[in-house]
C-alpha cells in the first residue's frame, strides 16, 4: 500500500507517509531556482501531496478510498476528483491488461499479510493461507464489482470488495506535481521524485558528462552480489522528459520454505506472483498522458503474466506509445524493450569513472526476447539469495 511505502510510524501520530525530493539543480524558464525558491516549492508540493494522501489512502477514514471500502452493496459514495480520475484510469488499464492490473486486491493483500497493519512484520516467515481462504478473498477482489455512476459516484455490488491505489498512486502523484510545476512555470528542467517514482523533466542542464539524465536500476540481489556492483544492476543514460518506475520483489516480501512470497499478487490465482520475474522498470515519455501513473502501473503488470506474454505486452506498449521496459528474471538474465540506452556496470564505469572499470562486475546477462521461455529456472546465485534472506529473517 502506498501509505506505508516508507518505514514511518502508523497514522495514529497524524504523520503523512508520502516522501518527496527535488534536485537542487532545478531550472524554471531557463533560470536555476535558488535554495529559497526550492524550499518554498517543497512546501507547496508537500501540501498538495498531503491532500492527495488524505483522499487516496486506505487508512485515512474520511478519504474517498476509505469511504468506498467501508460502503455497503449498492451504497453510492460521492468521491473526490482525484479518486474518480484514478478510478477511471484504473478501469482503462484493467481492460488494456486483460485484468492483470487491478486496484481491487486489498482483501488478498490483507490475507497474505501485506496491508499497512503488517508494516513491521512483512518479512516474517509464515505458512500460506489455505486455498479456501484464498478463494474467499479472491471472490471479493473483483474490480468488476465496482462501477462509477454518471453523476460521479462509486458503487459496489459486493460490500466486501475493497480497493487500494497503491500500485498507481505514487506515479499519479508525480503527475500532479508536474502539473503544478507547469502551471507555475512555462518550462522546467530538473528531476523530482514522489517516493520511488522519479520524473526527469526537460533536458539536463550543465550536462558535463554528455550522458543526459541517468537513472540507476537498483540491484535486487545486492545482498549476495556485493562489492562495487552491489547497488546498481543496470544504468539508463541519455534520458529526458520521461517518467520512470521500478517494481521489484525485494520490497515487502518474505521467504518461507525456500520460496519468495512477494507483495505483488496475481489477480487470477490470488497468490503472490510466480512467473520468475524479480524486477521490472518502465520508462514512459512525458508526452504520454498520465506518464507517471502509467509507469507505476505497468511496472507491476508484467509480474502478473507469463514471461513471454509480459514481454509481448511491453513490446506493444513500445510500438503504441514509445514506452520502454527492462525485465530481470531469477536466472539473472534481463530483457530490454525499446531503444533506451541500457548499460551494464562495466560499460557505465568506463564512461563515468574508468578507474573503476576493472573493479565492478556485471551481475545480470542480457537475453534476446526471442529466447525467453515461461519456465524460468532460478540460478545458483538466486538460490543463495533466498537462503541468505531466510537466515536473516529467521
Amino acid at each position: 500500500m502506498f501509505a506505508c511505502g516508507c518505514s514511518a510510524p502508523k497514522e495514529e501520530s497524524g504523520a503523512y507517509f508520502v516522501e518527496f525530493s527535488i534536485s537542487s539543480n532545478f531550472y524554471a524558464e531557463g533560470e536555476k531556482l535558488s535554495a529559497g525558491e526550492i524550499g518554498a516549492l517543497k512546501e507547496e508540493i508537500g501540501s498538495l501531496l498531503n491532500s492527495l494522501e488524505d483522499e487516496l489512502s486506505t487508512e485515512k477514514a474520511e478519504g474517498s478510498v476509505a469511504r468506498i471500502n467501508a460502503a455497503g452493496a449498492g451504497e453510492k459514495i460521492a468521491a473526490d476528483t482525484n479518486t474518480l480520475e484514478l478510478f477511471d484510469l484504473c478501469k482503462e488499464l484493467y481492460e488494456k491488461t486483460g485484468g492483470a492490473f487491478t486496484p481491487a486486491l486489498y482483501n488478498l493483500s490483507e490475507l497474505w499479510g501485506f496491508t499497512p497493519e503488517y508494516a513491521d512484520r512483512y518479512t516474517e516467515p509464515r505458512e500460506e493461507p489455505s486455498q479456501s481462504a484464498i478463494d474467499a478473498a479472491l471472490a471479493s477482489s473483483q474490480f468488476s464489482d465496482l462501477e462509477r455512476t454518471e453523476s460521479g459516484e462509486i458503487v459496489k455490488s459486493n460490500a466486501e470488495t475493497r480497493i487500494d491505489f497503491g500500485g498507481i498512486a505514487k506515479g499519479y502523484m508525480s503527475d500532479c506535481v508536474l502539473s503544478l510545476l507547469k502551471e507555475k512555470y512555462k518550462e522546467v528542467q530538473g528531476t523530482f521524485s514522489v517516493m520511488s517514482n522519479p520524473i526527469l523533466a526537460g533536458q539536463k542542464q550543465n550536462d558535463t558528462t554528455g550522458l543526459g539524465y541517468t537513472a540507476t536500476l537498483e540491484n535486487p540481489r545486492r545482498e549476495v552480489t556485493g562489492g562495487l556492483s552491489a547497488s546498481g544492476a543496470l544504468y539508463f543514460t541519455g534520458l529526458s522528459d520521461v517518467a520512470v518506475s521500478t517494481s521489484a520483489d525485494n520490497y515487502r516480501f518474505y521467504v518461507y520454505d525456500g520460496k519468495i512470497y512477494k507483495h505483488i499478487l496475481d489477480p487470477v490465482s490470488g497468490r503472490p506472483s510466480e512467473n520468475g520475474v524479480i524486477s521490472i522498470t518502465v520508462l514512459v515519455p512525458l508526452k504520454v498522458a498520465h506518464a507517471g501513473a502509467l509507469a507505476d502501473a505497468f511496472s507491476t503488470t508484467g509480474f502478473c503474466m507469463p514471461l513471454t506474454q509480459a514481454l509481448a505486452f511491453y513490446e506493444s506498449l513500445w510500438t503504441e506509445y514509445g514506452i520502454g521496459a527492462v525485465v530481470i528474471t531469477s536466472d539473472f538474465c534481463y530483457y530490454t524493450v525499446g531503444d533506451y540506452t541500457v548499460l551494464q556496470p562495466k560499460e557505465y564505469a568506463a564512461l563515468t569513472n574508468p578507474s573503476l572499470t576493472d573493479k565492478v562486475e556485471n551481475v545480470f546477462t542480457h537475453n534476446e526476447i526471442s529466447s525467453a521461455r515461461d519456465e524460468v529456472i532460478p540460478c545458483e546465485k538466486e538460490k543463495e539469495y533466498i537462503e541468505a534472506v531466510a537466515a536473516r529473517n529467521g
